[in-house]
């Protein structure tokens, strides 16, 4: 009997030297999420921009052209809110973004709303064996709690290779990583994997919730993806 020994060798693109994250300077791409936001945190001009909705519904996933509604909203006594943002079934609605070059369709997704924890993590596409690694990377006494940085790796491996970019270090002060990945699937028309991922917030790597959008199509030819624009939450 022959037993057939395949080998994987791993192939490591775009390490950043730990730097904690390389963010997007001037990207055309814009991300937004329904909801409320405060004054000062909306730009009236994204109504002169083309929007498109991600949504997911009944496990299915499709890209539909909207039209933002910008709503005045009173402040409450502890938040200053000023705007609501809505679309058509806000229900479903996952994301909406601008500046990149698609139309209506429906898609495949391949998670959404999923945590990431101290293991790799999974999400199948196409030929490749796709998942996220995590790995600790430092640890920090500061007072009496513990800061770590996760080093968070994008991986697709097929039978006799594996390709590895790490994408950025996550900070927490908790014993696990908590990472939320919010939706994975093909949004550009490329065959390969795009995500919306929770990452540190700017401009000082804070662990506050923030989103990246990263497409496949415009990596650089020693990336996996890259991150083209993110978003800041600022509510409660």
């Amino acid at each position: 009997m022959f037993r057939l020994l395949i080998l994987i060798f791993p192939l490591f693109l775009n390490a950043q030297n730990n730097k904690l994250i390389n963010y997007p300077i001037d990207s055309n791409v814009n991300i937004l999420f329904v909801g409320d936001y405060k004054v000062g945190e909306l730009n009236t001009k994204i109504l002169e921009r083309q929007w498109w909705g991600l949504y997911v519904k009944d496990n299915n996933s499709y890209i539909r052209k909207v039209s933002l509604k910008i709503d005045d909203i009173l402040p409450d006594i502890q938040y200053d809110w000023q705007y609501k943002i809505s679309v058509d079934d806000n229900k479903y609605c996952v994301v909406l973004f601008s500046g990149i070059e698609i139309f209506e369709k429906d898609i495949k997704h391949y998670t959404n709303n999923d945590i990431i924890r101290n293991k790799d993590f999974t999400f199948e596409f196409g030929p490749y064996h796709t998942f996220l690694s995590s790995k600790l990377e430092t640890s920090k006494l500061i007072g009496e709690d513990n800061l770590n940085n996760y080093s968070i790796s994008l991986n697709y491996q097929t039978n006799n290779k594996l390709t590895k970019q790490e994408l950025f270090l996550f900070p927490t002060y908790d014993s696990q990583l908590l990472l939320s990945l919010i939706w994975a699937g093909d949004l550009d028309n490329d065959g390969k994997t795009d995500f919306l991922l929770q990452i540190p917030t700017p401009p000082n790597n804070e662990i506050d919730y923030s989103t990246g959008l990263y497409l496949s199509s415009v990596a650089n030819t020693d990336e996996l993806v890259k991150l083209v624009t993110y978003f800041i939450s600022r509510g409660c």
